[in-house]
């Protein structure tokens, strides 16, 4: 997803360049007792261009994960709810559980990122069990996972899994132009 960068002036006309997120890598983080991540340097690298304008971190769609997004990419998500009818009961439950938990955050200082409880409940994430996650990015956001369910719906050997065939059906989507 492309991301609105800063302004520049080419041939005397002030022009937005753009910034091609793709965010990689997974990593083994801990967070401490206040629910603050040491956000992955390499990650904070990444995000360098487009982090002043701040985060927001959610609940996954489909998995027991949290969703962290730049800002800007936020935004391109949130625009698409604005196509959403507010006189369909559908569209405003839909609208609901999906912001449901959608929180600004920053990191600190320090790099920290303060999770609020109810997200790290969501996900999963009990202080008092472990304080090891797994900050995985995942092009133009980060996945925040518990270490038991990242290892068992990211990194599991499912027998009747064949990651062949979803690529095949994936790719067969994006041909037919519904993989957004």
């Amino acid at each position: 997803m492309v991301i609105s960068g800063k302004s520049t002036l080419v041939l005397g006309i002030p022009v937005t360049m753009e910034v091609m997120l793709n965010l990689l890598g997974e990593h083994t983080c801990r967070i401490d007792a206040k629910g603050r991540l040491m956000f992955p340097a390499r990650l904070r690298r990444q995000l360098d261009k487009v982090l002043h304008h701040g985060l927001v971190i959610n609940r996954d769609i489909f998995e027991k994960c949290l969703v962290l997004y730049p800002k800007p990419e936020w935004d391109n998500v949130n625009g698409e709810m604005t196509q959403l009818s507010r006189y369909n009961r559908k569209h405003q439950l839909f609208q609901r559980k999906f912001l449901k938990g959608a929180t600004i955050v920053d990191l600190d200082a320090s790099g920290r990122l303060n999770i609020p409880g109810v997200l790290l409940d969501y996900a999963g994430i009990d202080l008092k069990k472990s304080n090891e996650i797994i900050v995985s990015g995942l092009g133009e956001k980060v996945e925040i996972w518990t270490v038991d369910a990242y290892e068992k719906q990211v990194l599991g050997e499912d027998t009747d899994f064949d990651f062949g065939n979803l690529a095949e059906d994936v790719r067969r989507d994006i041909e037919k132009g519904s993989a957004t």
